[in-house]
């Protein structure tokens, strides 16, 4: 019973402490307050039925933050799997599990310089970077100078956006 207070006791002042905080971040990162403020709330309950438990977590904050952060990408994951969004890397496979082409003559940089002339200055650029120079999102980031996640939603829209384009030239339609 003395175990059960004191877990009510941390938490009572964990969730006075940070909850603004992280429910901030979580909002950020999610941009969906419905969604957010589940995140918030399972990070919490982690929280709790550890020191429940009896674990001693020495950093509240970073422990919320952490947890936050996990409950972020695992809600990401699942909503990428809801949407169907695919990775650009994965547009080959597609088509050959598709059998729209032959996966072994598919002539890349001509598939590579039809989506580029589609594409406009920044998505062209973006491209580049990616797919030609094979830089990491925090490389184009920097050299773009803008932050990481803007640059990781910039991409997410431009394998959306390729996605699409070979989707409609599944259908005969001629995009790309």
């Amino acid at each position: 019973m003395q175990n059960k207070k004191r877990a009510d006791e941390l938490l009572r002042q964990s969730y006075d402490t940070y909850y603004e905080k992280i429910a901030r971040f979580c909002n950020i990162k999610l941009k969906n307050r419905n969604e957010a403020e589940d995140c918030v709330q399972e990070c919490f309950m982690v929280y709790y039925k550890r020191i429940l438990n009896g674990e001693e977590i020495g950093n509240t904050g970073a422990f919320l933050y952490k947890i936050a952060d996990n409950l972020i990408k695992a809600q990401w994951k699942q909503d990428k799997k809801a949407n169907n969004i695919i990775p650009l890397d994965e547009v080959a496979e597609i088509l050959a599990a598709n059998e729209v082409l032959d996966y072994n003559n598919i002539d890349y940089d001509f598939c590579a310089e039809r989506i580029i002339k589609v594409l406009d200055e920044k998505e062209r650029l973006l491209y580049q970077l990616k797919y030609t120079e094979k830089k990491s999102i925090a490389e184009i980031a920097e050299e773009l100078n803008i932050s990481f996640d803007a640059t990781a939603k910039r991409l997410s829209r431009l394998r959306q956006k390729v996605k699409a384009m070979v989707e409609e030239e599944m259908k005969g339609e001629d995009l790309i």
